[in-house]
């Protein structure tokens, strides 16, 4: 058995992700600002290099599209989307290995690069093979949607990369929904709805199907480029991440670079040095945490102004308010009005 988990107290999902469920969500005609500004984020953010956001953002996220699009059934559309360039330079390894076999150790042993709570494991036995996709910790449930998405989108990519028509048994831990008559086309082969886990049985011969852009140099550069990478994460976060996660609490608002200095166990001027190493300087972070958290606490309308001037730390409304036009072009006060 081949097997691998990284737990965070705060797991994160690739910025990817949501760009596969903007486009979705566009059939509806829905827009980009609809769907981001509970959040706080715009595009710009999604686009940047490395960009992650906390997983449970992108459950609000999916569950807004939901209630925006009215289609329950939304991660199977995200599945059939997924692409293997979504993970970056796990998926590009995985893309130029020689067999699926190959590709799916390499997901494996690098997994905590594109996600850091889920354990994915690969099990022989006999002639038949189980993938499976779980969580390590029970605060962080994968959920009937989130299952639907990263099932599909696995069966996609395998297809992809063998270019064949693979088959085998999907089994879901979720019942089975009502609308799920519109989405059978999308399986291959049988789909067992309440199992025991989450993933795939299928014959283990089609772990030998080669690749169809296997590349065996390519393939070694990318290993090591995926050793760089999860490296420099430290188990799943860059370091401007676990910094996003320890400056700002909903309750406490932002704690200074000493205090996250502390809890990294590093001084104030090494944190500082990190942080530059990975182009970032501490206090333009910090002010886009305000901007992103500023426009969430506002748009869920749960926080008065005032309230919400004074957990990001702003020393009067006159001053939140005037960093607030700064960054959207109006008042705080016009954005609450504003429809969703």
């Amino acid at each position: 058995m081949t097997t691998v988990s990284i737990v965070s107290s705060q797991p994160t999902v690739p910025g990817t992700y949501v760009l596969l469920l903007i486009d979705v969500v566009e059939r509806w005609n829905v827009t980009v600002e609809q769907l981001l500004s509970d959040e706080g984020l715009a595009l710009e953010d999604l686009l940047r290099s490395g960009f992650r956001l906390p997983r449970e953002g992108f459950s609000r996220l999916i569950q807004r599209a939901i209630s925006l699009t009215g289609e329950p059934g939304i991660g199977f559309l995200l599945g059939v989307q997924m692409r293997v360039s979504c993970h970056g330079v796990v998926g590009q390894a995985a893309m130029v290995a020689k067999t699926l076999g190959e590709a799916l150790d390499i997901a494996i042993a690098y997994f905590s690069v594109p996600s850091s709570d889920l354990e994915l494991c690969l099990e022989r036995e006999g002639g038949k093979a189980r993938l499976s996709l779980s969580e390590k910790d029970g605060r962080y449930q994968l959920g009937g949607v989130g299952a639907q998405f990263l099932l599909t989108g696995f069966a996609s990519m395998a297809e992809a990369l063998t270019g064949r028509k693979l088959s085998g048994e999907g089994v879901v831990r979720f019942p089975k929904p009502p609308y799920m008559h519109r989405f059978e086309h999308l399986i291959a082969g049988r789909l067992t709805f309440g199992g025991e886990f989450n993933g795939f049985i299928f014959d283990a011969s089609i772990l030998d199907y080669p690749l169809v852009m296997a590349d065996p140099v390519a393939a070694r550069i990318a290993r090591e480029q995926c050793k760089e990478e999860l490296g420099r994460l430290g188990g799943g976060r860059t370091l401007t991440q676990q910094v996003r996660d320890l400056a700002f609490d909903e309750e406490l608002g932002f704690a200074s670079i000493e205090e996250v200095a502390g809890k990294l166990n590093v001084t104030p001027r090494t944190l500082q040095r990190r942080l530059q190493a990975e182009g970032v300087v501490f206090r333009e972070l910090v002010e886009s945490i305000r901007q992103q958290h500023a426009r969430r606490l506002l748009a869920v309308r749960q926080k008065s102004i005032g309230q919400v001037s004074d957990l990001l730390g702003y020393s009067d409304v006159t001053n939140f308010s005037r960093a607030f036009r700064r960054w959207t072009g109006c008042s705080p006060r016009d954005y609450m009005k504003a429809p969703d």
